[in-house]
């Protein structure tokens, strides 16, 4: 009987310590994975719920209290019926991240005194489309929010089911409690995109969606003082097609003296979109004149890629086949680690040029230089101009460059003023700046990746990664990033094929290493059972 009750315990045993050892494996192995792949452990499908670290600091350092009130009416139809719940799950996420700083409400309107308090934030009611079993309808209902800081609020006068709740309610936090607002200058004056008004207002849009009122957009000219006016907290230089003056260079190193962050964005050429085969034609901007004591350079050249590029459609007379487009790279090796680019998984660069890096002179001024994109070992580049037609981009030749090559980087470097033998006649001298302990540069040579165009296969899919960033970007030039990585969590992934090395390594891993792992386990434990039994029939000299 007790060699019947001794053999039962052990088989108990025995099952528990092999579902822990698989449990065990199958974590090693998601570890693992973790890896090689994007994928996250997380309570939620994605996340929704579980706050950024940046989110968690945001709340954790609030001065003085904020209220939140939400104002959904009842009964809302998908997608929208699950905005309630989703809503006061993650607001009970910010209350909790508050400590005390932080309460919500909310409010189903049904008597006109909610009616009035929620018009009173400036919340009205929108339409939705419902639909029951005899015919669709419109119906007015109240779906926003306002958050209050002190004696001022913020408003989000529709919520949808797809919002990314986090960041809307962090921006609107953020707007109340920034110290202070920021602008962004785009030079004018020297041809290019941003003398488009259209581009200019478009832009200011895209700020007041992401950013509110927080950071702002204007149009930059240099003034008969040799001064940009108004200063901005950060200039975008953006494809330039006219060479600066000496009264320009002179006031944009002012300025980045005076604390203006500096946005190079230029590619080498230009060409008619309209008309996408006929060959670039090069511009001359000197910008390398305002960039020459830096220890980088825009060169003049064109970046391939005959591996790793996008791939377009060319018509024939009997049929339409696919191409792949050397000059629009899809750049894959990016900078995880910095605000920019942490959450991007790959950038399209149409018509790029490269970056030319001194590192002896980043050295000798003791600068911060971070490459945040790397063309692939694959790619090349070559002197720009010339036929860009497919069929010549896709020949090599005997004047290109291997890769990898440097395609964006930020610069933080103290710097001496080129101006210091002659100020340009129009200058104020009591206003000279001689030298700046700290310019803030980002430099792309490329100033297309901003713009959607279809002709050449640059559509809105791999626009919106070079939109996203660039708003991070923005953030990182005026200092402020408080809400990069909550709004990185919601960028969509480029889908690209793991790397060769890493297929096959997921390959094996597959086929040889999980099942390796049982085996041993099991052998593992069935030496351990022998030895146990035989320790058992010696105690009992059975």
């Amino acid at each position: 009987m007790s060699q019947k009750h001794i053999t039962r315990r052990q088989f108990i045993l025995f099952a528990a310590i092999l579902l822990g050892m698989l449990f065990a494996v199958l974590l090693a192995v998601n570890i693992i994975f973790s890896q090689v792949t994007t994928a996250r452990w997380d309570l939620t499908s994605d996340g929704q719920f579980t706050l950024s670290p940046a989110t968690s600091r945001l709340l954790g350092d609030l001065e003085d209290k904020v209220r939140i009130k939400v104002f959904l009416s009842k009964d809302l139809p998908a997608p929208d019926n699950t905005l309630y719940q989703n809503t006061r799950d993650l607001l009970a996420e910010f209350e909790a991240a508050a400590h005390g700083r932080l309460t919500f409400e909310i409010i189903e309107p049904e008597s006109k005194t909610d009616e009035e308090i929620a018009k009173g934030f400036g919340l009205r009611r929108v339409a939705i489309s419902q639909k029951d079993e005899q015919q669709r309808s419109m119906r007015m209902v109240f779906k926003g929010l306002t958050v209050i800081y002190r004696d001022a609020a913020e408003t989000i006068p529709e919520l949808r089911a797809s919002d990314n709740l986090e960041y809307l309610i962090a921006k609107s936090i953020v707007n109340l409690t920034a110290p202070e607002k920021k602008t962004v200058g785009i030079l004018t004056g020297f041809g290019g995109l941003a003398e488009s008004p259209i581009l200019r207002d478009s832009m200011a849009e895209v700020f007041t969606e992401v950013f509110g009122k927080r950071i702002q957009t204007e149009p930059v000219k240099v003034d008969e003082h040799c001064q940009l006016t108004p200063r901005p907290n950060a200039l975008i230089i953006l494809n330039l097609e006219k060479p600066l003056d000496e009264c320009a260079r002179y006031a944009i190193e002012q300025a980045s003296f005076a604390g203006t962050a500096l946005a190079i964005l230029q590619s080498p050429t230009r060409g008619d979109y309209r008309q996408p085969d006929q060959p670039r034609i090069n511009i001359e901007t000197n910008l390398n004149e305002i960039l020459k004591p830096t220890g980088v350079q825009l060169k003049q050249d064109l970046l391939l890629d005959r591996t790793h590029n996008l791939v377009g459609t060319q018509y024939t007379e009997d049929d339409a086949i696919p191409v792949s487009l050397p000059a629009l790279p899809i750049i894959t090796d990016l900078d995880k680690s910095h605000p920019i680019t942490q959450n991007l998984t790959a950038l399209v660069l149409p018509f790029s040029g490269t970056l030319a890096i001194a590192r002896s002179t980043i050295l000798e001024n003791h600068a911060q230089l971070k490459t945040l994109a790397t063309s692939s070992v694959e790619s090349v580049s070559r002197p720009s101009g010339g036929d860009i037609a497919v069929d010549a981009l896709q020949n090599p030749r005997n004047d290109e460059t291997p890769g990898p090559l440097p395609l964006i980087v930020t610069l933080i470097t103290p710097q001496e003023s080129q101006f210091k033998a002659k100020l340009p006649p129009a200058a104020n001298a009591s206003l000279y700046i001689e030298h700046a302990d700290e310019v803030r540069y980002w430099i792309v040579p490329n100033g297309e990746f901003l713009f959607v165009n279809k002709i050449i296969g640059y559509t809105d899919n791999f626009a919106k990664f070079g939109i996203h960033l660039f708003v991070n970007a923005t953030e990182w030039l005026v200092q402020d990033n408080a809400l990069i990585e909550i709004r990185n969590r919601e960028l969509p992934q480029m889908i690209q094929k793991p790397e060769k090395d890493v297929q096959k390594r997921i390959i094996w891993l597959n086929v040889l290493g999980v099942p390796a792992l049982v085996v041993i386990l099991m052998i593992g434990v069935r030496i351990w059972r022998k030895r146990r039994q035989k320790a058992i029939e010696k105690r009992f000299k059975i």
